[in-house]
C-alpha cells in the first residue's frame, strides 16, 4: 500500500526551513530497501528565507511539465509551487511512471494550463489519495 506521509513530511520540512526544491519529480525520489523515501537532486533548490519566494533570473533548462503556472508565467517559486510539483509527482507514481501531459508539446503546455487544463485523475488512483 502506498502512502505519501514521507514526502509530505519532506515538504513540511522544506517549508519550515524556507527552501524551494523546484524539481520534485519521480526521477528525484529514491526508495531504499526499508521503504524509506529520500528526495534527491537539490541542484535547482533555493533559499527563500528572506522573502518566502525565489524569482528566477536568466536562462537554463527547467522541468516545465512539473512546474506550477506562476512559475511558468512569472518565474516565481514558493513552497506552494513545490506543492504543485508534488501533485504531478503523485500522478507519476499512480500511473507507474507515466509522463505528465503526454502527447502535448512543451511549447503548448503554458497556454493549456492558462486555459484551465489539468492532468486527469488516473483510473488507477485510489479514492483515498
Amino acid at each position: 500500500k502506498f502512502t505519501c506521509s514521507c514526502e509530505l513530511n519532506f515538504q513540511e520540512h522544506l517549508a519550515k526551513t524556507r527552501v524551494v526544491h523546484r524539481d520534485l519529480a519521480a526521477r528525484n525520489v529514491l526508495v531504499c530497501e526499508n521503504h524509506t523515501v529520500k528526495v534527491s537532486d537539490f541542484g535547482l533548490s533555493r533559499d527563500i528565507y528572506q522573502d518566502n519566494v525565489y524569482c528566477k533570473r536568466g536562462g537554463g533548462k527547467l522541468p516545465i511539465r512539473w512546474m506550477a503556472l506562476e512559475s511558468l508565467t512569472h518565474q516565481r517559486y514558493t513552497t506552494q509551487s513545490d506543492v504543485w510539483s508534488f501533485g504531478v509527482l503523485l500522478w507519476e507514481i499512480v500511473t507507474l511512471g507515466g509522463t505528465p501531459y503526454v502527447g502535448i508539446h512543451s511549447c503548448d503546455l503554458l497556454e493549456l494550463l492558462k486555459s484551465g487544463y489539468r492532468l486527469k485523475c488516473p483510473s488507477t488512483c485510489n479514492s483515498d489519495l
